[in-house]
């Protein structure tokens, strides 16, 4: 927290807690959904964080707008540029610098969120600061509990449809190559697992992995194939909504 701009000594007692989601499904034309909301308490003060984001293995524009479109949905009962402004911090987070690739079509992501205002109150009377700060996260709340609701609604529909969908071995073995992508991300860029791993629960923190990957040397797709469209769309982030 310290290390972001917070004001948060070191050793200070603290309340944290977390929700977290992490599914990779068997057939190769669902795609993988990761969630998670939480919130982290020093004293008087408190932050949440979270968000929602789809790693398809093969686009679907027809889910990539429906994702979207639900996420944007409850962020507009909020503040009308919340979704805009998480959707560009979950282009940027989950991004392979060393691929030059996302990894995946994104959704929403957040951090230290405590209000949907930027306003200091830096003239106004102390009490009031206060009641002010008070409503303003539970405005937040509201907002980290209506998306956590919406995980699996914005996301099971897409599964219904693409379950029982044939696939073969060609579907499989690009599937592989994907989760090896993710794990890619995990282990080198995501902040939550590499700060995990300094002393954190191992079997909590790796239980996100995908359960099988696949690594093969310098794998470029036909041009014009479905994994070839998936690998232009993940070079730079698209607008759904």
């Amino acid at each position: 927290m310290s290390s972001r701009g917070r004001n948060v000594e070191v050793g200070s007692e603290y309340f944290a807690g977390a929700l977290s989601i992490v599914f990779h499904p068997c057939n190769p034309y669902v795609p993988t959904f990761r969630s998670d909301v939480r919130y982290f308490e020093v004293k008087d003060f408190g932050w949440f964080g979270g968000g929602a984001d789809l790693t398809p293995n093969y686009l679907d524009e027809d889910d990539a707008r429906y994702f979207h479109t639900f996420l944007k949905e409850i962020c507009d009962k909020f503040d009308p540029d919340f979704y805009q402004r998480s959707k560009s911090a979950c282009d940027s987070y989950f991004y392979l610098p060393a691929r030059k690739e996302h990894r995946g079509i994104g959704g929403i992501f957040f951090d230290d969120l405590e209000s949907f205002t930027v306003d200091d109150h830096k003239s106004e009377n102390s009490i009031m600061v206060k009641e002010k700060y008070k409503s303003e996260r539970a405005q937040v709340f509201e907002f980290v509990c209506q998306l956590a609701k919406g995980f699996l609604p914005s996301y099971l529909p897409i599964v219904k449809r693409k379950r029982d969908l044939p696939y073969g071995d060609r579907e499989r073995q690009w599937q592989l190559l994907r989760r090896g992508r993710y794990l890619e991300f995990n282990l080198l860029y995501d902040r939550g697992v590499k700060f995990g791993l300094d002393g954190g629960r191992i079997e909590s923190i790796m239980v996100s992995a995908p359960p099988l990957i696949a690594w093969k040397y310098n794998v470029v797709p036909e041009i014009g194939s479905p994994e070839a469209q998936m690998i232009e769309t993940l070079s730079c982030p698209r607008i759904w909504v």
